[in-house]
């Protein structure tokens, strides 16, 4: 690799991507050097990351905005030797490097024990390079992360170098590709041994709407890390039951979980003594829920990492990452006497677990399994808004690694029920000018409330509160309100205030019925699908419509009642017209039976949205009386 700081001439040349041409950035290479030290109580791992980004034209500068997070909690983990540089060619041909200040490196807290360092590169040009590169530490942690090949971006170059004692044994598994290749050598006196592991030319990876995770079909590669080695590789090729049976074992029997899990956390006895005395099991699960999310942070790291800190400080201190919440949790439940385990898990963003494969490092929290006379609750205390009656929606149709007292078992999550769901109430009136005043009475249930309650769930450039002034035109709101009961199982209650002015011709009006419809534009274009479809959970949308009409109009134009289904019934859409003299009554029905289609089910889905979207779109038209 070239030294930091200098470039050939010839990437800044370079106008094109060979391997992907058209492509409006690439990577040129993407470096991490990882080093384990371990000492006689303690392990250090450092890693030592840079990237390379050639920009080819203006769409690219998106790629030189970065934003590095990172585990910030004192005496646990750091970032440093943070650096950057844009390369760049003068008027007669030179080549022009600006490197980044320390001033240009912003730190900010984006969850609790989480940093973000942000930076951005200044005369960014068509054809420019940048470069950055920083180190992280951390300390006591036995597993390493996936090794993500792939990115949204074509990578012409990308390897991993992992150094460790010579005792110890590290075994990768690609996926995506058929092998990997990887070259190493001995240093510091031949007691350690590096390990480098590389690709070449690797092609962008393309997002499609509703896939599971980038993670699951990006080429990538795991590892697992035996400190002292010997016969356990052996197990892991022959026996991998054995091996996730022995990291269930060494998690339920070691002294942290003995220590921490097991006994009373001080400072919670009354709340453990008032859960005792709920005699119905399902409601004292609820109370210990809530009394959890009610004692710490907004918004937690999801992380498996629990083995930092005291589960005493996560109360006292209001802190702590997803796993440690969620311990916690199953601290108190276990106290309460309630029967509960805790459960391994890999969230959809992290991507799913490959069971063949033994290695704790694809995991990224804990969620607990708690246990009822006839049903159970998969509880995770890490989200804000997530109902202790539903399965968290980051691991549905997911499996999870339960870890018993005795034995470990895998658990598809799966729930029938339409836990996306929404009911919307419109009513309004057509005034002489034949423009529209009405309001909206939107009902959010189970993880629809979820998401309107938890704007930590959104991207940046979702602006909710201004979703309905995009689409359709002519609308305008007034007013937007809300009334959240509190209870689990009742929706949230939004109410809009809107005034809507339809498109005009002459004597027509062309009313768009689905002027709050939040699904108003088909995502299933594309000729071909790479990925399978993941809705996430079965759905259930109803929309009710009712407009007022002034004597001095009549209707043209009323759109067909119909029914749309899959041949498998596992899609309903119905749309049903009604009038009469003083008003128009529309009603629409769409429900998703079945969360998950391969890619071979892509045709007929395409085919059902396409339809779905075509009579959706069909306008009511109206005539003016002369």
């Amino acid at each position: 690799m070239p030294d930091f700081g200098k470039i050939d001439i010839a990437d800044l040349q370079l106008t094109d991507c060979s391997f992907e041409p058209g492509a409006d950035a690439m990577k040129l290479f993407d470096i991490e050097e990882t080093e384990f030290e371990i000492y006689t109580y303690s392990l250090r791992l450092k890693s030592e990351r840079r990237i390379r980004i050639k920009i080819f034209n203006e769409k690219g500068y998106k790629n030189a905005i970065i934003k590095i997070p990172y585990f910030s909690k004192k005496g646990v983990a750091k970032i440093k030797e943070l650096s950057g540089a844009v390369y760049n060619l003068s008027a007669d041909g030179k080549v022009v490097v600006q490197k980044l200040e320390k001033k240009d490196f912003f730190k900010e807290k984006a969850l609790e024990n989480v940093g973000l360092v942000n930076f951005t590169f200044p005369n960014l040009k068509p054809g420019c390079v940048i470069e950055y590169r920083y180190t992280t530490i951390v300390n006591n942690v036995f597993s390493i992360a996936p090794w993500l090949i792939q990115d949204r971006i074509p990578v012409q170059y990308s390897s991993k170098s992992v150094t460790t004692p010579v005792e110890c044994r590290l075994i990768e598994r690609p996926f995506g590709i058929d092998s990997l290749a990887s070259t190493w050598y001995l240093l510091k006196n031949n007691r350690y041994r590096r390990l480098t592991y590389f690709h070449e030319n690797i092609p962008s990876f393309k997002v499609e709407p509703f896939m599971s995770s980038i993670n699951d079909h990006r080429i990538k590669a795991s590892f697992i890390l035996f400190p002292r080695g010997g016969s356990m590789t052996q197990i892991t090729k022959a026996n991998t039951e054995a091996m996730w049976a022995s990291a269930a074992r060494g998690f339920i029997n070691s002294d942290f979980f003995e220590n921490h899990v097991r006994k009373i956390i001080p400072g919670t006895e009354k709340i453990i003594d008032t859960a005792q005395k709920i005699l119905q099991i399902k409601d004292r699960i609820g109370f210990v829920y809530k009394e959890v999310k009610r004692l710490v942070p907004e918004k937690a790291e999801q992380s498996l990492s629990a083995e930092s800190i005291n589960l005493e400080e996560v109360l006292k201190n209001k802190t702590g990452t997803s796993a440690e919440i969620n311990l916690v949790l199953l601290n108190l439940l276990l106290n309460s006497n309630v029967s509960c385990m805790p459960a391994m898990i890999s969230t959809k963003e992290n991507g799913k677990v490959n069971k063949d494969f033994p290695s704790v490092g694809q995991f990224d929290g804990f969620d607990v399994l708690a246990l009822d006379t006839n049903s159970h609750f998969l509880l995770d205390a890490s989200i804000k808004y997530q109902s202790f009656l539903n399965p968290p929606l980051n691991v549905m149709n997911r499996e999870v690694f339960l870890i018993g007292q005795d034995s470990a078992q895998w658990l598809t999550v799966t729930d029938n029920r339409p836990l996306l769901k929404q009911i919307v109430q419109v009513i309004a009136d057509l005034d002489k000018e034949g423009n529209m005043e009405g309001t909206g009475t939107l009902q959010h249930y189970d993880y629809a409330k979820s998401y309107k309650l938890d704007t930590t769930l959104k991207d940046e450039s979702d602006n909710e509160d201004k979703f309905y002034d995009k689409a359709p035109q002519g609308l305008k709101i007034i007013s937007t309100t809300r009334s959240d009961p509190g209870n689990d199982e009742d929706p949230l209650f939004e109410t809009i205030e809107f005034t809507y002015e339809p498109q005009k011709s002459g004597d027509f009006i062309f009313i768009n019925p689905q002027i709050l419809t939040e699904r108003n534009k088909n995502v299933f274009i594309a000729e071909k699908r790479n990925t399978d479809i993941d809705f996430g959970c079965n759905q259930l949308f109803i929309y009710n419509m009712q407009v007022g009409l002034p004597a001095s109009y009549l209707i043209e134009h009323l759109p067909k009642s119909i029914t749309v289904r899959a041949p498998d019934s596992s899609f309903f859409y119905k749309i049903t017209y009604s009038s009469d003299p003083q008003s128009i009554n529309m009603s629409q029905i769409f429900e998703v039976k079945r969360a998950i289609y391969s890619k071979e089910d892509y045709p007929g889905v395409q085919d059902f949205f396409k339809r779905m979207y075509a009579l959706m779109t069909e306008e009511i038209i109206l005539k003016k009386k002369k």
